[in-house]
């Protein structure tokens, strides 16, 4: 109530004109229930049976009118939100999320006779124990229906709103992950803040369900010790070509406005560098960078480099990055292999391309810088810029002075890199700016060291696209308060989607929808100078791949990810889950997602009668419609850890969190999670081979 005394206008605000049914019934039965037993206890002593009967059923008869509401209840909320109804067991569902409930309840303290005359008398008192709220709100009393979705639902994607603390995590790991590992559906999850307890329960998930080998645990934070407990990962098989040179140029930082400074150079280098590795990578003609002498040397350079084909890693990319005589040679070896067998390293390079004009259309524009002359060229960019970077006039004349060498004043003939350097002498050295370049990418090389047990690997564990693909349960762990590596880290990830959508293709189709969890997002997946990750996009793209996206955050996503992001995020999720929450701006995007609430006021307004020789007012009453705001801020900052509202098809329900215990396999929070390593086929054959097996 709300009194003016200025204008003399008191307003009376209700929120709903009628009580519900049920509640009609409860004070129906609660008002009669002690004349229901008198009468009844009465009609059994006089012996009138049949009286005594018609009270019994009428007892009941409030009952079987409640279990008719209910039902009547529970079918009207599910259609509202089109979920799927548990009555029809030929429905098959998904994930179960949880339950819509009547009200959220607070808690409630439980007291003794004794301490309940001490509280009414206003005196000191003792409190047994304390019934949560979460207990209350998911009582069988309050419980209305579970809720229940399925792999379309899933694939519509879902947005998890909640501030620190309100139980995102739990819904994650109690809905979505454990309904996905019980049914043998793959998981994708990606955390910004998860602790080695949660690794633990998903383990013990895992562990449930028998699916413990299936479980990658790629963790990027590291112990109190600087101790990395996490499977390996070669980040050059995570993307695809162009997605990795912009990342890793990016993580080299040689950012800069003048294109002709060292940055602008080193920057050319490093892309021409792996676009040519790059190539090699997709065509698995990678050479092990270890036998470049033997394949060097040799008359059939072509055949003897088929002998020692590897999987592009880190430190063959090294090792090709900072030695430039080994950059060389590699080279060189494909000049000739050029001029040996052409049309053999075409087909080897261009296999993958080929097949797709063939299989496509002979008249693929997008394809067509693929000719001859273009194919020829795959390395000459490269050779080009170290001409450039170098003393020498052209790559021929460099070639001529490596391979055939110069003769000293002494008659001492000098091959390779010595001869190059005596041909053509420069005060600070004849490759001078190509090591100055080289030197430039000294934050690329911290970013592997920083991570190196779970980057710096000849061989991974396992392909993290194959792992999807295979529906293995894959869980990261980013480190969120990371400022400089988690962008980074946040693009590679992007980039592994985006090469997962183009990988899968529009014919793809798996046994079951694969659950991508993007946890914490507004601490991790960060953009920067204005970039957009096009994640509206992405989530578009992946639903029609089998993927069902799960993305949750804290605050508003403007300031983190722009407007962009930002707008298409919301667009793009049909399913919107608000635990307990804070943030202003979040509740203003709730409450436009939602219909309004209608606001009856009544409105009496007191006017004296000047007419009148006596004193008296006469009173003018009348009723005003309005709407307002469904959420109320306290609405959901009051509210427990797992209590929220459930969101769709612009209605929103109370809802309760599924919430289950999870026994630990290990004793302490602090023990280091089991991981199951793997070894790639590839690896062992090749073992083979060199043991004469």
């Amino acid at each position: 109530m709300e009194n003016n005394i200025n204008d003399k206008i008191r307003v009376n605000t209700y929120t709903e004109i009628d009580s519900s049914e049920d509640k009609l019934l409860d004070d129906v039965f609660w008002s009669s229930y002690l004349w229901i037993i008198l009468f009844f206890v009465f009609s059994i002593s006089l012996k009138i049976h049949f009286f005594a009967f018609a009270l019994f059923i009428y007892f009941f008869s409030f009952k079987f009118q409640k279990n008719l509401l209910k039902n009547k209840t529970k079918d009207a909320k599910i259609k509202e939100l089109s979920l799927i109804n548990n009555d029809n067991l030929k429905s098959k569902y998904s994930v179960h999320l949880g339950t819509l409930v009547k009200r959220h309840k607070k808690d409630v303290d439980v007291l003794t006779l004794y301490n309940q005359v001490r509280k009414f008398f206003g005196l000191d008192y003792e409190i047994e124990t304390t019934i949560p709220s979460q207990k209350r709100t998911s009582s069988k009393d309050n419980a209305i229906v579970s809720v229940l979705i399925d792999d379309s639902i899933l694939k519509e994607h879902c947005a998890l709103m909640a501030t620190s603390g309100g139980g995102k995590t739990e819904l994650l790991l109690n809905a979505y992950i454990e309904s996905s590992i019980s049914r043998g559906a793959g998981v994708f999850a990606i955390f910004g803040k998860a602790d080695n307890s949660m690794l633990q329960r998903v383990q013990s998930l895992c562990a449930t369900y028998n699916r413990m080998s299936e479980l990658l645990i790629f963790d990027f934070n590291p112990d109190k010790r600087g101790k990395f407990n996490s499977n390996t990962i070669n980040l050059f098989e995570l993307g695809a070509s162009k997605d990795i040179i912009t990342m890793l140029t990016s993580i080299a930082d040689l950012e800069g406005n003048d294109e002709g400074g060292w940055n602008g150079k080193a920057k050319l280098y490093l892309s021409s560098l792996l676009k040519v590795i790059l190539t090699l990578r997709d065509a698995n003609f990678f050479l092990d960078i270890s036998k470049i002498d033997k394949v060097f040397n040799s008359t059939n350079k072509f055949e003897e480099y088929q002998k020692y084909l590897i999987k592009l890693d880190y430190f063959s990319f090294n090792r090709l990055m900072s030695e430039t005589d080994l950059l060389l040679k590699f080279l060189l070896v494909f000049d000739e292999i050029y001029e040996t067998n052409k049309n053999e390293i075409n087909s080897k390079l261009y296999e993958n391309f080929i097949k797709i004009i063939e299989d496509e259309s002979k008249n693929n524009s997008s394809l067509s810088h693929l000719d001859s002359s273009v194919k020829n060229q795959f390395h000459n960019e490269l050779k080009n810029v170290v001409i450039m970077l170098s003393n020498v006039p052209d790559w021929q004349k460099l070639k001529e002075s490596y391979l055939n060498g110069v003769t000293t004043e002494s008659g001492t003939s000098i091959k390779g890199i010595e001869a190059v350097s005596l041909r053509f002498p420069q005060r600070s050295g004849t490759f001078y700016d190509l090591s100055v370049c080289q030197g430039l990418m000294d934050k690329l090389v911290n970013f592997f060291d920083s991570f190196a047990p779970i980057l710096k690997n000849v061989n991974s564990d396992i392909n993290i696209l194959d792992a999807i693909d295979s529906n293995k349960i894959i869980i990261v762990n980013l480190p969120g308060q990371n400022k400089i590596y988690s962008p980074i880290l946040a693009e590679l990830l992007v980039s592994t989607l985006n090469l997962l959508a183009e990988r899968r293709g529009k014919d793809f189709i798996p046994d079951t929808t694969t659950l991508v969890i993007l946890d914490e997002i507004n601490s991790w997946l960060k953009t920067k100078n204005n970039q957009s990750y096009q994640i509206g996009d992405l989530l578009s793209v992946i639903r029609g791949l089998y993927m069902g996206a799960v993305l949750s955050f804290q605050s508003d996503l403007k300031e983190t990810m722009g407007s962009v992001d930002n707008s298409q995020i919301i667009a793009n999720v049909k399913t919107i889950i608000s635990l307990k929450l804070e943030d202003v701006e979040l509740i203003k995007l709730l409450n436009s997602k939602v219909q309004k609430v209608e606001k009856i006021t009544l409105e009496e307004s007191m006017k004296r009668d000047k007419n009148s020789k006596k004193s008296h007012n006469n009173e003018d009453s009348k009723l005003s419609k309005s709407e307002e705001d469904f959420f109320k801020p306290e609405m959901l900052s009051n509210i427990k850890n797992g209590e929220g509202y459930i969101i769709r098809n612009s209605i929103a329900l109370p809802f309760m969190a599924k919430y289950m215990v999870q026994k630990s396999l290990y004793k302490t929070a602090k023990d280091d999670v089991v991981l199951n390593r793997y070894v790639d086929v590839d690896v062992i054959r090749k073992k083979q081979i060199e043991l004469g097996v």
